[in-house]
């Protein structure tokens, strides 16, 4: 992880050594041999590996960088493109070896390649860190460029600034405060690169919602439900965890159709729900929403039954007792199950298990009940539980301090007319985005955790 520049050097006056000086980053050092979504960019070797980010575009090698503000600008040469979205972030690495993100922004590829001036980003770079910038595109984009120039202008505040900056702000209460304010995202939820997000009315109008609609076989459904399996599988895809051969674990599956369409995609799933005797049970079998083996979770349509015996095992399992030997696995999933295990605080520690029947570097999308109209008052303890803002944060920093990653967390409520429609008992199949439930207004949201090293 040895800086990766060309040249740097100050730009402010000859011998202000704390003046502002500009880096110029080789946009491919950290990956040099790999070729970048960006046609013409990178080296020659396509990602094969089960690790490989399919929306790979740069990243830099890590940099020790002045204490300050840092303002970044990026320039494809010959760029040309119309369409796709280009994902700059930066993450940084801690003396203690922990990693963040501490920016994202998102450019528009076809005005990248029409502007004149270069894409802009900024950030506060803090002693002792090292920095990197990565660039990603996730939506069916086609685009090529003969080259990219990647600058970064560091310091611009003098050493008595940072010194007065350190004593009124400790480092571990600077670092929280940037890390939280990193973690969330005030641009609209979105299937093309989803992160931690509610489920919103203009995602089902995505392409993505039509080509995994099309793949599950289902019609269009303005329903919640729906749009959990279809976020599930996309947000497994984008981080790279469906691919032939990936070692899957589903908990409190029922009769999802998730299985089966992984089983088709050549993973090879372990699908689990509570055991049909245990009590708890009880209420979900009446409703066709247990499984109580693999032939209930048959879809032919999608995998044939000899292809789903060869991939799909079947085991109880209950969420709040995961068995010890459930482990290596490349991804992990649930959709609204984990609500249902009696506290807001069972909810959040079978997230943190859950990490552990992860390989290093592995997936888990989890989603469940969003209390929507408040952050104080919530269904706390009993059969479904309303997880608020509050307890999704407090998680996500959590997993954030033990080395785990955490996908940027989405409120967005949306604001279409469906987004405002709030569906009350009898409740209907179409617009099901919000309900009533005791007292509250909720909607689904999704988690994304890569487990650390």
């Amino acid at each position: 992880m040895a800086d990766d520049s060309i040249s740097t050097g100050p730009t402010g006056e000859p011998g202000d050594a704390d003046g502002p000086r500009v880096v110029i980053a080789d946009p491919f050092a950290f990956w040099p041999g790999r070729s970048s979504r960006v046609a013409g960019l990178g080296g020659g070797r396509v990602g094969q590996r089960a690790d490989d980010d399919p929306g790979y575009v740069f990243h830099t090698a890590y940099h020790a960088l002045p204490a300050g503000p840092v303002t970044g600008a990026l320039r494809f040469r010959g760029l040309a493109a119309d369409a796709g979205t280009l994902s700059v972030g930066v993450n940084a690495l801690a003396p203690d070896g922990s990693a963040e993100r501490v920016s994202d922004r998102s450019f528009r590829l076809g005005e990248l390649a029409r502007a004149d001036e270069p894409a802009r980003f900024g950030f506060e770079a803090l002693p002792d860190h090292r920095y990197a910038v990565l660039g990603n595109v996730y939506d069916p984009a086609t685009a090529c460029a003969s080259g990219l120039d990647l600058t970064l202008e560091c310091g611009g505040r003098t050493a008595e600034d940072a010194a007065l900056a350190d004593a009124r702000a400790p480092m571990a209460a600077r670092r929280h405060f940037r890390r939280a304010a990193a973690m969330l995202g005030d641009t609209p939820a979105t299937l093309a690169d989803p992160v931690s997000q509610t489920c919103t009315a203009a995602q089902f109008d995505e392409p993505e919602y039509a080509r995994w609609l099309d793949r599950l076989h289902l019609p269009l459904h303005r329903h919640r439900k729906q749009w959990e399996y279809v976020y599930i599988l996309r947000a497994l895809e984008r981080y790279g965890a469906l691919f032939d051969g990936a070692r899957g674990l589903g908990f409190g599956v029922g009769r999802e159709p998730l299985p089966a369409l992984m089983a088709a995609m050549g993973c090879l799933v372990t699908a689990t729900d509570l055991d049909g005797a245990d009590a708890r049970a009880t209420g979900w079998t009446g409703t066709d929403q247990h499984s109580g083996g693999p032939d209930q979770l048959r879809r032919p349509d999608i995998c044939a039954d000899a292809l789903f015996d060869e991939r799909v095992a079947f085991r109880a399992v209950d969420m709040t007792r995961i068995p010890p030997d459930l482990t290596g696995y490349d991804f992990a999933w649930s959709s609204c199950a984990l609500e249902h295990l009696g506290s807001i605080e069972a909810g959040l520690a079978f997230v943190r298990r859950s990490l552990e029947c992860l390989r290093p570097g592995g997936i888990a999308v989890h989603t469940t009940e969003l209390n929507c109209v408040s952050d104080a008052d919530t269904v706390t303890a009993g059969d479904t539980v309303l997880f608020r803002r509050r307890d999704l944060d407090r998680l996500a920093i959590e997993l954030v301090s033990r080395g785990h990653g955490v996908a940027q967390l989405k409120y967005d409520l949306g604001a279409l007319p469906a987004d405002e429609h709030v569906d009350v008992p009898p409740f209907t199949a179409d617009p099901h985005l919000k309900l009533a439930l005791a007292g509250y207004v909720s909607t689904s949201f999704g988690i994304v955790v890569r487990r650390g090293e």
